[in-house]
């Protein structure tokens, strides 16, 4: 059972262990008064409120930066939870995304955000101090759903599961096949839906692979694999090691050494939509264990993973 601590600040303290938190929002859609904060390293959570998350998504974490995006108002902008230092960025009509890119960190000058659009082949995309943003079309074989940043470059997967290289250049991005071999579809029977997850670890790009059962939110099989850049071919993963790996709804995700932040090594932790639950696969025994890390319901946000830095 969680230890309840509750309190009132501004800023959130980064754990004391290399590790996530899990940020869940409370009231109605509007009138957000707290956050719970979940530390996985110590089964805890904090009761809180900083006022630059109520009513906003989170679209991800990366360098201990959030990306966050006002459904009112559609502003937009960047928020160190620790420091609480806020880089605005210009309003962004609130399109439903696929997924979002912090290309590097936002002390690097050539820093860019990109977001991917759910309903239209497109992104939109700026660098920190543009007064715009720039919409691109894409084409089906640009089309991506889901990226990370690995060693300093952006790497997308499409829909059918082609690996791309995605790049700023000028006012363009330019989006680049790698030619890599495709992952294999789920070879477990009785699954009909699969979901995909980008992953870079320790300067190695992985993919996650769940698969369902029927239509259902039953998790069937969970199939890791990793990037072999030198044949440019994907091969799978029977053990993550010392590594633990954090999934999200929006495919913000982290990777995180077990030694060092207190967690269950050799598994993956990820979250389900609409769903309150926090699951934990075992990657040594094929199980799976779930508990509910905050006892107060979030009623309009999907918890997401947030990772802190001094």
């Amino acid at each position: 059972m969680p230890m309840a601590v509750t309190r009132s600040h501004l800023s959130l303290p980064p754990p004391p262990l290399p590790c996530p938190w899990l940020v869940f929002n409370h009231g109605e859609h509007g009138k957000y008064s707290t956050q719970t904060f979940f530390n996985t390293s110590q089964d805890t959570y904090v009761v809180g409120r900083i006022p630059e998350l109520c009513d906003k998504i989170i679209f991800t974490c990366s360098y201990g930066w959030l990306v966050l995006l006002d459904f009112e108002s559609d502003d937009c902008f960047l928020l160190n939870p620790v420091s609480m230092q806020k880089i605005v960025l210009p309003p962004l009509q609130s399109y439903p995304f696929l997924c979002c890119i912090l290309s590097s960190p936002p002390t690097d000058p050539n820093c860019v955000l990109i977001f991917v659009c759910r309903k239209k082949p497109s992104a939109m995309f700026c660098r920190l101090g543009d007064g715009e943003w720039t919409e691109q079309h894409l084409r089906s074989t640009e089309y991506f759903r889901y990226a990370t940043v690995c060693e300093g470059k952006i790497y997308g997967l499409t829909l059918d599961r082609s690996l791309l290289m995605v790049d700023v250049v000028g006012s363009n991005l330019v989006v680049t096949q790698l030619g890599a071999e495709n992952p294999p579809r789920p070879s477990v029977r009785g699954t009909s839906r699969s979901d995909y997850n980008l992953v870079d670890s320790c300067g190695e790009l992985f993919l996650v692979i769940k698969s369902y059962l029927g239509m259902t939110m039953k998790i069937r099989d969970v199939e890791v694999h990793k990037m072999d850049f030198s044949r440019l071919v994907w091969t799978k993963v029977d053990s993550l090691g010392d590594r633990t790996f954090f999934l999200s709804i929006m495919g913000n995700c982290f990777s995180c050494s077990a030694a060092e932040s207190g967690i269950k090594h050799n598994s993956i932790y990820y979250l389900e939509s609409s769903d309150r639950e926090l699951y934990v696969f075992d990657l040594e025994n094929y199980s799976i264990s779930f508990s509910t890390p905050c006892p107060l319901q979030s009623n309009w946000l999907q918890p997401e993973w947030i990772m802190p830095i001094l």
